[in-house]
């Protein structure tokens, strides 16, 4: 298990530059498909952003605010996350099958595809904060000490990405309902996930919130606004935090061991 894992990340570690160009090609690749290009990195979030909007900050009832915070503010901490791990999550199931034309032309390390697909929506994600640090400014919420921790969440997030990817991506290529099972679940998720309303409204219902501590993308959704907003310190989510650290390495040593497993076998799977 411990021998796959090592394998695992000194191919990664050692393909770090290979890592950094395929997401570059990739991303240069989506933006040459159309006319706008770079454009459709912004305009995109921002559609879906003023939609959640509109009809949960303006037509529902009841959303003025959420935990003292104007609601367009709280909405944009939380989902900003959203539209950095979801297709994280989703395209990384597809990791090695999109690139099986590669594979089965030349020696390749396929346990670097994951993170290939994180780091070119990293680059998305980062675009993103930008413009939602502007928009922070105008609403009186400015940059302080506390932010700095947006750079710990990141990083968990984007482990816990790569984690959970390589696990699917292999699954994916044993069974191809695995990507539409992911994409089930993540539509599902959005929901279940307090992205959209306030975790707060779990308080009366005890069993709920604590299995919601079990939800790797609350955990980062709510650090993410602490960070932004409330300013508690990371060490304010207690058990959450060996809970997310744990789900996240049983995910890396899973996928280290079927990467492993299947690294001479992927070809045979295409």
């Amino acid at each position: 298990m411990f021998k796959s894992l090592k394998y695992v990340l000194k191919e990664n570690f050692s393909n770090l530059y290979r890592i950094y160009s395929i997401a570059k090609y990739e991303l240069l690749g989506d933006m040459r498909d159309s006319k706008l290009g770079f454009f459709w990195n912004f305009a995109n979030p921002t559609i879906q952003v003023l939609t959640y909007w509109l009809v949960f900050g303006v037509i529902l009832p009841g959303r003025s605010d959420q935990d003292g915070i104007p609601y367009l503010c709280w909405l944009l901490g939380g989902i900003v996350v959203w539209f950095f791990i979801s297709p994280c999550i989703t395209n990384g199931c597809n990791a090695i099958y999109a690139k099986r034309d590669v594979i089965t032309k030349m020696k390749f390390p396929v346990s670097v595809l994951p993170a290939t697909v994180v780091l070119k929506e990293l680059f998305n994600h980062i675009c993103l904060m930008l413009i939602l640090v502007l928009l922070f400014l105008i609403f009186g919420f400015y940059p302080n000490f506390h932010w700095f921790g947006l750079i710990y969440y990141l990083f968990a997030g984007s482990v816990f990405a790569i984690s959970l990817s390589m696990t699917t991506s292999v699954l994916n290529m044993l069974a191809r309902d695995t990507r539409k099972l992911i994409l089930a679940c993540m539509r599902l998720l959005l929901y279940l996930t307090p992205v959209l309303w306030s975790a707060h409204k779990l308080d009366n219902h005890p069993f709920l919130a604590l299995l919601m501590k079990f939800n790797p993308i609350d955990y980062i959704v709510q650090g993410y606004r602490d960070c932004f907003f409330f300013h508690k310190g990371i060490m304010s989510f207690g058990i959450q935090v060996p809970i997310f650290w744990g789900i996240t390495f049983f995910l890396l040593i899973i996928g280290s061991y079927m990467m492993y497993k299947f690294k001479h076998k992927f070809i045979d799977l295409m």
